[in-house]
């Protein structure tokens, strides 16, 4: 990683805002220094312009999406442990609520909190306008790549309310709070309107790509790609002809009630251009194919060097990543997730359901999900539930079996068994993101996706597929991805539903522990479909519903797999013979109001005239 070098995303002191105050939207700027002296001095202009990007990783916390855990763990990908109060926890047992808010551990994530920061891009803009701020006398243009780069945070800004808080203000000027304006939150559709300007200003105005030392800021690309998922948004049963479950208190629903196809064209539009993005006479973007050697040594040839690389190789973050969050963490974040016996607290776990969605190779030479009617037919072995599985369920699990570092992992004795102290409670620990020579002396920074790639090709073949059902292109281009990671084609000959199954699973598959799982399922309202209702009636109804399989995806309930010792079993761990038995793990929390954020009591009593989040 030494060879790239990244924006500078140093807190510095503020000189223009200040956040201590509680009331809604009331961030002053700091009287020491007084905004003519900051937005007539070029150094002082890209001094706030940085902090901009500081604010992007404060607020989008990528790896720590809730400061010490993933996001994935408030959702069916991941389990977290009981350590730094237990947050995911806190979230799916519905320990928060306006009275009290989000935990506080996860601090940084609440509305004002975005607004904090939307203020600060609106001060930036309107300051360079109102004082014709000076452009860099040694680089002219980076002025208007600065503030392009401003339009797009306030987009951006917005966006992260957008996707926890629903309806919200679009906040595109500076508030006069002299003025005691009253603010009121925005239908849909005027938010989409206004985020699209700004994104389509920062497009008009910024390069293709940065070289060199300003590698990592905004370019183009990254902002069509936050376009494309804002009109995917925009395309899914969310905001298009779905019923949002209780009741739906959100500003002008009436005119997102009907369902308009063609809102998935201009999410498969959006998405194809950045896809086709040209840098030059050549493709800005592409999948990493990676180099060198195909396996990782220590892994006895289960897992791929190049799907671990892609989240490694400065290759891979030049040219597949389209938006990044810079220095996330420290590489030593791998220690809080290791198993028990390598020194590590196993803090966040796979579920098996997300397990599940890792498909079987199939005698055919096609994949399959495990639990799909054909699946026996074609050569799916229960007993061997490890076995012939997607290449990436390699790369982001260590199940029991697996090889890590030349030892063998078994959650059913010793320090890594399930329920030992530290140890998982799903009989699974998480690989994925890990450097696979860590030997708790690496202190390299860890950046993390925002967005990649692959993300806009499944929006593509999934909104084409809605648009106008499935197609030769919709088949190579999802085959393309998986063949990147060593993955079967998918069968040819489905349906428009069967094709959209294989590209949602895609989806969870490529993305898992990537921030998409949470919003993904809430925009698709997936958690009240009819389908998954009646899953989730049938669970409840049999003997034993941990075998039903797969689970409901209503977020209510989470599995794992335990070894059992059998003489008859299958699978040898440590010369003793075992069956894989799967298991309820824990019951969940979710109803109408998990699909948004509750506004904390404080916020409305200091704006009235907002008002809740539906169902809260």
């Amino acid at each position: 990683m030494k060879n790239i070098k990244y924006i500078p995303l140093i807190a510095i002191c503020s000189i223009v805002f200040s956040t201590s105050c509680e009331k809604f939207l009331d961030r002053q700027p700091d009287n020491k220094i007084d905004e003519e002296t900051v937005f007539t001095n070029w150094d002082k202009v890209n001094g706030e312009a940085n902090k901009l990007y500081r604010d992007m990783r404060d607020r989008d916390r990528g790896i720590v999406g809730l400061q010490d855990f993933s996001i994935s763990g408030i959702t069916d990908e991941c389990k977290g442990t009981q350590v730094e109060q237990a947050i995911p926890d806190q979230f799916n047992f519905g320990s928060f609520g306006p009275s009290i808010g989000m935990p506080s551990k996860a601090n940084g994530m609440y509305w004002g909190d975005f607004y904090n920061s939307i203020r600060k891009a609106n001060v930036f803009i309107a300051g360079v306008e109102k004082y014709k701020s000076p452009d860099n006398p040694l680089q002219p243009g980076d002025l208007k790549n600065r503030v392009a780069e401003a339009h797009f945070m306030r987009a951006y800004f917005h966006w992260l309310v957008a996707r926890w808080y629903g309806d919200i203000i679009y906040m595109d000027y500076v508030a006069d709070l002299a003025k005691n304006e009253q603010f009121a939150r925005q239908s849909w559709p005027d938010f989409l309107k206004k985020i699209l300007a700004d994104l389509d200003f920062a497009i008009n105005e910024l390069p293709v790509r940065h070289l060199d030392v300003e590698f990592g800021r905004i370019d183009k690309g990254a902002a069509m790609a936050l376009k494309a998922v804002v009109l995917y948004m925009n395309a899914s049963p969310m905001y298009n002809g779905g019923k949002l479950p209780g009741n739906d208190t959100r500003v002008g629903r009436e005119q997102y009630a009907a369902y308009d196809k063609q809102k998935w064209k201009l999410a498969a539009d959006a998405a194809k251009a950045v896809i086709d993005l040209k840098n030059g006479t050549g493709q800005r973007y592409s999948l990493y194919m990676g180099k060198g050697s195909d396996f990782q040594a220590e892994s006895n040839n289960k897992v791929y060097a190049r799907i671990k690389q892609i989240y490694i190789d400065p290759a891979a973050i030049q040219n597949e990543w389209l938006l990044i969050i810079s220095n996330n963490k420290a590489e030593s974040w791998q220690g809080d997730h290791i198993p028990p016996s390598y020194g590590g607290g196993s803090r966040l776990q796979p579920l098996q359901e997300q397990v599940d969605e890792y498909e079987f190779i199939g005698n055919d030479g096609y994949g399959y999900a495990t639990y799909d009617p054909q699946a026996a037919a074609k050569g799916w072995d229960e007993k061997q539930p490890y076995e012939k599985r997607d290449p990436r369920f390699y790369s982001d699990v260590m199940y029991h079996g697996a090889t890590y570092q030349n030892k063998i992992i078994n959650t059913a004795t010793g320090s890594d068994k399930i329920g030992a102290s530290n140890a998982t409670s799903t009989g699974y620990y998480l690989r994925k993101f890990y450097h696979e020579d860590w030997k708790r002396s690496g202190g390299w920074p860890l950046h993390f996706p925002s967005i990649r790639l692959p993300e806009m090709m499944l929006i593509y073949c999934e909104a084409m597929n809605r648009f106008s059902g499935p197609s030769a292109e919709i088949y190579t281009m999802l085959n393309t991805l998986r063949a990147r990671s060593f993955m079967a084609p998918v069968p040819p000959g489905l349906d428009e539903n069967a094709l959209h199954k294989y590209i949602q699973r895609e989806r969870r598959v490529e993305h898992f522990y990537e921030n998409k799982r949470y919003f993904y399922a809430r925009w698709n309202l997936e958690p009240d479909s009819p389908a998954e209702i009646a899953q989730e009636a049938a669970y409840k109804a049999a003997p034993v519903p941990a075998n039903v399989w797969p689970y409901p995806r209503t977020q209510r309930a989470a599995h794992g797999m335990t070894p059992v010792a059998d003489p008859a079993g299958t699978m040898v761990v440590g010369g003793v013979n075992y069956r894989m038995q799967r298991f309820k793990l824990e019951d969940r929390v979710f109803t109408a109001k998990n699909y948004y954020f509750p506004l904390v009591a404080s916020e409305i009593a200091n704006a009235p005239s907002l008002i809740q989040s539906p169902n809260w």
